[in-house]
């Protein structure tokens, strides 16, 4: 399953249902050559491999055979496969039953009969990205209760965020909660100005030993002019941090 500090909005509006649909995206991932990671043996194990064909007529997806022979067996041996992939930064998720040998004429694949459905996030809300340490994000609550408060941003994607919050206890942090009147400063792009509700907490351990907890929110009243703001913020990471590994 997909994971995230952000509440799951309705994934029926991201699920490719049709056979068609299912054929179509399938294979354009197959033209592209982009890898692929199959979970296998309830997500203990996985391989790296590619599609190399999409049999609308058979109903069954053909991938490549792995360089590792232990690991082949494991996902040969594996009764329900997850398949991740995230061609274009656009998140792509399905289950298949059990994988099968096969012999093409450039050697050996497996197969697997085509899934029922596809999960393709269409757009950019799952792909979080951390904001710089050297240079931390503020988010300026207004109307917090009794004073404005400053929050420091964790990570940041289309959707939503993640908070750092001042104590575990913090007050007017309960799931649900809503603020209607927050600031982002996104250097050098902009302010961004929204609303956020409090979705999800989760509880980390520093180095130090010490706990410390996040609240992830859901942006709330994000206009089209918004969600451009957060995603040129995102591209901006991302070429950093790129730049940064080489």
């Amino acid at each position: 399953m997909l994971h995230s500090d952000h509440a799951q909005p309705d994934m029926t509006r991201y699920i490719l249902a049709t056979p068609v649909e299912v054929v179509h995206h399938l294979a354009s991932i197959a033209r592209s050559g982009h890898m692929v990671t199959v979970f296998s043996n309830k997500g203990k194990t996985f391989i790296l491999t590619r599609f190399l064909e999409v049999d609308a007529k058979r109903g069954v997806l053909l991938l490549d055979w792995g360089a590792d022979p232990a690991t082949n067996e494991q996902l040969l041996a594996s009764e329900r496969n997850v398949f991740v992939c995230s061609p274009d930064g656009v998140k792509t998720q399905f289950v298949t039953t059990a994988a099968r040998k096969v012999m093409l004429d450039s050697g050996p694949a497996f197969e697997v009969d085509l899934p029922e459905q596809v999960i393709k996030l269409q757009r950019r809300e799952f792909f979080r990205i951390q904001t710089p340490v050297s240079n931390p994000v503020s988010c300026h609550i207004a109307d917090y209760p009794g004073r404005p408060l400053d929050l420091v941003l964790f990570d940041i994607s289309l959707g939503g965020c993640s908070l750092w919050l001042p104590a575990a206890h913090a007050p007017g942090f309960d799931l649900g909660q809503k603020y209607q009147n927050c600031s982002f400063e996104l250097k050098p792009l902009g302010s961004l100005r929204v609303g956020i509700e409090i979705r999800h907490r989760l509880t980390t351990q520093l180095r130090n030993g010490n706990e410390a907890v996040r609240a992830g929110c859901a942006f709330l009243n994000m206009t089209p002019s918004s969600e451009t703001l957060v995603q040129r913020y995102v591209g901006q990471l991302e070429r950093e941090r790129r730049a940064l590994v080489g």
